[in-house]
C-alpha cells in the first residue's frame, strides 16, 4: 500500500529554507579589518632631509707666483701621490720690490705652517685621552655598568676628534707644501723652471687649467681630495636644526648602495641662509654636518644621499602603529583581537616617532591590534 504525502509538505520546506536564511542573514557577521601584530624592537625619531657629500680634506693647488704654467697632463679621477710633480712654470724676472714681496709671502707661508703644528700638538693629547675613555667605556657597557648611549657617546667623541686630527695633519702638510712652494718662487733666477707639486696624494677632483700660458700669482690649478675621509652636508630646516646637537648618531641612505651608511653629527653651521622651496615657499635652511664612520670607496664628491639625524633612540620598546590609536576624552585606546572580537583597551604612550609610538602599559609583545579602525566599530564586535 502506498503512503499518501502531505499535500503542503513541499510549502513547508520551502518556508523552512526561507527562514533559515533569514536567521542566517540576520546573524552578526564578522568585519573585515587590518590588523597588526605588536612587536618589541628599536624605536627611534629622525629627522630626514637631503644630503651631499663633501670630501673633508680637499686641496686647492696653485701657482705660487706669477709665470707661465706648463700644460698639465694629470687628469679628473687620476691618484697623485705627496710630493709628485703636478706642473712647471717660469717664473718672469723681478726686480727688487716684486723680490721682498715674495719673500714675505714666503715668511707668512712658513708662520702659517708653524701656527698648523700648534694646533695638531695640542688635538693629539686630546685624541688619546677620548680614545682611553671610549675603550674605558666600551669595557663598562660589557660589563653593563653603564647604558649604550653613554659608550656610544664616548665612541662619538674619539670618532670627531679622529677625524679633526686628520685634518689637521692634512693642514699641516698643505702649508708646508705652500711654505717649500714660497720659498722656491722668492729664490727662483730668471727663466729657471721651479716645480710644483702636489701637497698630498689623493684623487683630482678637477683640473682648472690645461694650457701652458701666463697666469698670475694664486689662479688655481688642481683640485685634490682624500677619498678615505667623507662627510655629509646635510640640508635641514632651522626649526629642526635647533633639536640637533653635536654626537647624535646620522643614518646615510639612498645613495646607491643597500647597505644603511653610518655617522655622527660633526657641527651645526650657525648662520642659516634663505632657500626657496619647490612649492615656492621661502624658507630659512642650515647645514648639519655629518661624518661618515666607514665610507664606500665608490662614494665621491658631492654625491647626493638622503639622511636621517636620530634625535632620540629607545632600542627595546613594545611599539604600536600610530594609526591604531585613538583618543577617548584624552586617553589614548587600542582595539585588540581576543578570540575573534575587538576589545577596546586603554594603553600609555610614551615616546612617538612619525609613524609609531612607545607602548608604556596596556600591550605586550604578540598582541594582535586593529589599525586604522572604522569609527563605528565598537566593543566587543565580531572581527576578521
Amino acid at each position: 500500500m502506498k503512503l499518501k504525502k502531505p499535500k503542503r509538505l513541499g510549502w513547508i520546506i520551502t518556508a523552512l529554507v526561507v527562514v533559515a536564511f533569514i536567521v542566517i542573514s540576520l546573524l552578526p557577521k564578522p568585519r573585515d579589518v587590518d590588523m597588526q601584530t605588536i612587536q618589541r624592537g628599536p624605536l627611534l625619531q629622525t629627522i630626514d632631509a637631503e644630503g651631499q657629500t663633501r670630501y673633508v680634506s680637499t686641496y686647492l693647488v696653485s701657482i705660487p707666483a706669477t709665470g707661465t704654467i706648463s700644460r698639465i697632463e694629470i687628469e679628473p679621477g687620476d691618484s697623485v701621490r705627496a710630493g709628485q710633480v703636478i706642473a712647471t712654470y717660469t717664473p718672469p724676472e723681478m726686480d727688487a720690490r716684486q723680490r721682498v714681496a715674495a719673500q714675505e709671502r714666503a715668511s707668512a707661508a712658513a708662520a702659517m705652517e708653524r701656527e698648523a703644528k700648534q694646533r695638531l700638538a695640542a688635538l693629539r693629547p686630546l685624541l688619546e685621552q677620548a680614545e682611553r675613555r671610549a675603550e674605558r667605556t666600551a669595557n663598562l657597557l660589557a660589563s653593563g655598568a653603564i647604558s649604550k648611549e653613554q659608550a656610544e657617546n664616548a665612541r662619538d667623541a674619539a670618532t670627531q676628534l679622529r677625524s679633526e686630527a686628520a685634518a689637521a695633519e692634512a693642514r699641516v702638510a698643505t702649508l708646508g707644501y705652500e711654505a717649500r712652494a714660497a720659498r722656491a718662487a722668492a729664490s727662483a733666477a730668471p727663466g729657471q723652471r721651479v716645480a710644483i707639486e702636489a701637497p698630498v696624494g689623493g684623487v683630482v677632483l678637477r683640473r682648472f687649467e690645461d694650457h701652458a700660458r701666463l697666469m698670475t700669482a694664486g689662479m688655481p690649478l688642481i683640485e685634490i681630495g682624500d677619498p678615505r675621509q667623507v662627510e655629509v652636508e646635510i640640508d635641514v630646516l632651522s626649526t629642526d636644526a635647533v633639536r640637533i646637537r653635536a654626537g647624535m648618531p646620522v643614518l646615510i641612505e639612498g645613495w646607491g648602495g643597500s647597505d644603511t651608511l653610518r655617522g655622527v653629527v660633526k657641527t651645526i653651521e650657525p648662520a642659516a641662509r634663505v632657500k626657496i622651496s619647490t612649492l615656492g615657499v621661502e624658507e630659512k635652511r642650515v647645514n648639519v654636518i655629518a661624518a661618515l664612520n666607514e665610507p664606500p670607496a665608490v662614494l665621491g664628491d658631492a654625491y647626493k644621499v638622503d639622511a636621517r639625524v636620530v634625535v632620540w633612540e629607545t632600542p627595546t620598546a613594545v611599539i604600536v602603529p600610530i594609526s591604531a590609536l585613538f583618543r577617548i576624552k584624552g586617553v589614548w585606546h587600542v582595539f585588540v583581537q581576543e578570540e575573534g572580537r575587538a576589545v577596546k583597551r586603554t594603553v600609555s604612550i610614551g615616546r612617538q616617532a612619525a609613524l609609531e609610538a612607545e607602548v608604556t602599559d596596556g600591550l605586550a609583545a604578540g598582541d594582535v591590534v586593529v589599525v586604522h579602525p572604522p569609527e563605528d566599530l565598537e566593543d566587543g564586535a565580531m572581527i576578521e
